[in-house]
């Protein structure tokens, strides 16, 4: 029987989880929880809220704020004072290109998700896609000024999930290029 990508889930976010966590306390950042969700953004973050009080709560706003939007996998990773949303979008198709790619930018542009990774299930980017994310940095890095004049950063990567090994392979493609790249961005943030 063939698996669709939603079957790929929980191998994923558990293997994301390990390797965060991993880097995180190797930091000595022990408070940082994460916490996974799929679907409609803001009634999953209000579900979050009232599971975990203790460490969601500083998500309330965040929830009031934001619109709907439903995605394929989400994770917030929160000390219960700040928090980061890290969006994932999976795909099962021959090749992730410019509409995946699109999408992803797009949900981050809308929640305001500082991190967003677009996974490819034992596929690649399109040539079209892995020729823009080389020759142009500033494609995976969008940085743009709210009304209130705060600057918020978006930074994209991609990755291929290998169902056989149940590892990411990386691509360098995007400035979230590796899990060790994006724990950097997060242990910089939760120091």
């Amino acid at each position: 029987m063939k698996k669709n990508e939603i079957s790929y889930y929980p191998e994923i976010m558990m293997f994301v989880e390990t390797q965060l966590l991993s880097n995180l306390r190797a930091e000595g950042i022990t408070e940082v929880c994460i916490f996974w969700k799929s679907g409609e953004l803001t009634s999953k973050i209000r579900e979050l809220i009232c599971e975990f009080p203790d460490k969601c709560m500083c998500l309330d706003e965040y929830s009031r704020n934001t619109p709907p939007l439903n995605l394929d996998i989400f994770c917030v990773v929160t000390d219960g004072i700040k928090f980061e949303i890290v969006i994932l979008e999976i795909k099962l198709r021959e090749s992730v290109g410019l509409n995946q790619w699109s999408q992803l930018l797009g949900y981050n542009l809308v929640s305001d998700a500082k991190y967003g990774l677009l996974i490819s299930i034992d596929a690649g980017a399109s040539d079209r896609l892995t020729r823009i994310l080389t020759m142009d940095a500033d494609s995976s890095r969008i940085v743009r000024k709210k009304e209130n004049g705060t600057e918020i950063e978006h930074l994209l990567g991609f990755m291929r999930w290998n169902t056989v090994t149940k590892n990411f392979e990386y691509s360098n493609l995007g400035q979230i290029s590796s899990l060790s790249s994006l724990s950097s961005a997060l242990i910089a943030q939760f120091k």
